[in-house]
């Protein structure tokens, strides 16, 4: 199952997102990326067999968005310095700390910035809103980031569940 999660992660961040209009074209991107070595081939393997899965994602509305997109970031890497009192209640003034995490995608639009989290947990339709409520802070930090760091507005905050194929905006 990890391994499972690291495929499709891995995936997301190499696919060329133009390549993704069928189950087969997915499973020949992913033998591509194999190819190239940017997978190894039990994760090519793992990701082949979950190739509809990753369909379902760039079927959705917030996939054709991706593909549609010239301004999608991957595997974005920040580390900025933020006032300790967002995180820690007891912070004195004046303190800081520094924030660093990497961000699975974000698209850049007209009219603001989407942050999309990747997440392969084992969620069913009744728990996956309690966890994807367990993941906010982690998309609230991100979007922080990006505003701070692009000088632009974030206006979406996305959860996409590859167990359920659906989104979760926050």
């Amino acid at each position: 199952p990890a391994q499972r999660g690291t495929a499709l992660h891995l995936v997301m961040q190499f696919m060329d997102f133009d390549r993704t209009g069928s189950v087969a074209e997915i499973r020949e991107e992913i033998a591509r990326l194999t190819a190239m070595e940017l997978i190894t081939p039990e994760q090519g393997e793992a990701a082949a067999e979950d190739a509809g899965k990753l369909f379902a994602l760039f079927a959705s509305p917030l996939g054709e968005k991706l593909r549609r997109s010239h301004g999608v970031h991957r595997e974005f890497k920040f580390s900025i310095l933020v006032p300790a009192g967002r995180y820690y209640p007891g912070a004195g003034e004046g303190e800081q700390v520094l924030l660093q995490g990497v961000v699975d995608c974000w698209l850049e639009e007209e009219d603001g910035i989407t942050v999309v989290d990747f997440k392969t947990d084992r969620v069913t339709e009744k728990t996956a809103a309690l966890r994807a409520e367990e993941y906010r802070p982690q998309l609230t930090a991100y979007a922080r980031a990006l505003e701070e760091i692009t000088l632009l507005p974030v206006k979406r905050r996305v959860l996409w569940f590859f167990t359920l194929g659906a989104a979760f905006e926050l």
